[in-house]
């Protein structure tokens, strides 16, 4: 349901509001001109030329000033720089939401992971609330927009490309490993419990059990998330779940939801369910595919392909490692938007590249591959969810709210329960035989129990 858009969700920055964001960080230059507008959903985004100020700013050490952007920005002539804008609607992500993102993505600039780090504000802050909206602010990133235009359900432009972004969500992965904040939102509801759980504290692998009776975080909005997936019984944390999310449960209300979460996801979620104990959390990108990166010119780079930074942790979040390695392989390695074809449908070559660039860097292990394997038809579970709350509340848009619901939550499931999908499911469990040890193989597939169309 995401990617670039015939129509915008919200109204367009205007320059008089720009300026008025701008007042708020320190040595503010004045805008000069609007010279983009993304036509990606959910924010409203713009790229802005600004007359930079004559003096340095004293910046806080966790983002950028205003000099630096001027400073960096090669592409522009001079006295003119660029910088991003994105603007939030205050029920989608307030400022300490998008904290939570830049967070984490000072942690990963800290391991020389490529993120672009937004600016901090006269406050230190790197998020700003104005009235129903909140803003944030990046200097442009390093590297060749190649995807700018491409939806997210489209495969990379190359197999070398594939690959480069599969070694950089590992180099990603390989950073994030020790990263401490707990799942995104303050809120929690109680988990469904079975009889003779054990508590995460109780748990004596040391492993973070999902599976095990523990609180269900209510989250935030849009976010790649595994907060319900992640228990036991799927259906009682869903409907948990479910009622802590703004609007959910009356765009739900009109579907027999809970029938077709039994009839669709569940026989998937039983494959999971025993694999869930044995998971180690890890927040991840969420929303891993090309024009979420940007790319070194060929010129500058020996190799065929390299990113050269890593944009919009929007829907990033504590998961683990083979959900988010699911995520960048669901968005850009399975043409949703042409299911009709005979063939072709699920991008092949690229998958083997993009695995085999993921596995040069991250290797993963038995129980890693079984479980990526057994999240990818339903890892889109609670974003497609989220969506059905924002399209039918926040924009009463309530024919994509609909198509959000029958075609992405339904239709994604049904599809990985039919030849194609399965298909792709057993090609996973072939190649991790291929890579694994033959120790470890019979650990890797959980393709005997499949569920079938």
């Amino acid at each position: 349901m995401h990617g670039v858009q015939t129509k915008r969700d919200w109204p367009c920055l205007t320059l008089a509001e720009v300026q008025s964001v701008l007042a708020h960080y320190p040595s503010a230059p004045s805008a000069v001109r609007i010279v983009w507008h993304s036509m990606r959903p959910f924010s409203a985004a713009a790229r802005v030329l600004v007359s930079p100020p004559d003096a340095v700013a004293e910046g806080d050490n966790r983002a950028h000033t205003f000099s630096q952007i001027a400073e960096h920005d090669v592409s522009l002539p001079q006295p003119e720089a660029a910088f991003i804008l994105k603007r939030h609607h205050a029920s989608l992500r307030t400022v300490a939401a998008l904290e939570e993102e830049h967070a984490f993505m000072q942690h990963l600039a800290a391991k020389d992971v490529p993120v672009c780090l937004p600016v901090a504000t006269r406050s230190g802050h790197t998020a700003l609330a104005q009235g129903e909206w909140t803003y944030e602010l990046f200097p442009p990133a390093p590297g060749q927009d190649d995807y700018r235009d491409v939806m997210s359900w489209k495969p990379y432009h190359s197999t070398a490309h594939a690959r480069a972004a599969g070694q950089a969500l590992g180099r990603l992965h390989l950073a994030a490993s020790d990263y401490a904040a707990p799942s995104r939102g303050e809120g929690t509801v109680p988990a469904p419990q079975r009889q003779g759980t054990k508590t995460q504290a109780e748990n004596a692998s040391g492993k973070d059990d999902f599976s095990q009776g523990m609180a269900v975080p209510a989250g935030r909005p849009l976010t790649s998330s595994m907060n319900a997936l992640g228990q036991s019984d799927l259906l009682p944390a869903l409907r948990q779940w479910v009622k802590e999310q703004p609007g959910l449960a009356e765009q739900l209300a009109p579907h027999t939801w809970e029938d077709d979460v039994q009839a669709v996801l569940t026989p998937f979620h039983t494959v999971l369910r025993p694999l869930l104990p044995h998971i180690r959390s890890c927040w991840g990108h969420g929303d891993w595919h090309g024009s979420n990166l940007f790319w070194q010119k060929p010129e500058e780079t020996k190799t065929e392909a390299k990113v050269s930074c890593i944009l919009d942790f929007g829907m990033a979040e504590r998961t683990c490692v083979p959900f988010d390695l699911a995520v960048a392989i669901e968005r850009s390695m399975i043409d949703w938007l042409d299911l009709s074809r005979s063939h072709g449908v699920v991008a092949y070559a690229q998958l083997e590249a993009f695995l085999q660039g993921y596995h040069a860097t991250h290797p993963l292990d038995a129980a890693e591959w079984a479980q990526l394997v057994a999240f990818l038809p339903l890892v889109h579970v609670e974003f497609a969810l989220s969506e059905v709350a924002y399209f039918g509340t926040l924009l009463q848009d309530h024919a994509s709210a609909d198509v959000a619901y029958a075609d992405y939550l339904l239709g994604h499931a049904r599809w990985f329960a039919g030849p194609e999908g399965q298909a792709l499911l057993d090609w996973l469990t072939r190649y991790a035989a291929h890579v694994l040890p033959a120790t470890d193989v019979a650990a890797s597939s959980a393709s005997e129990h499949r569920p079938h169309a």
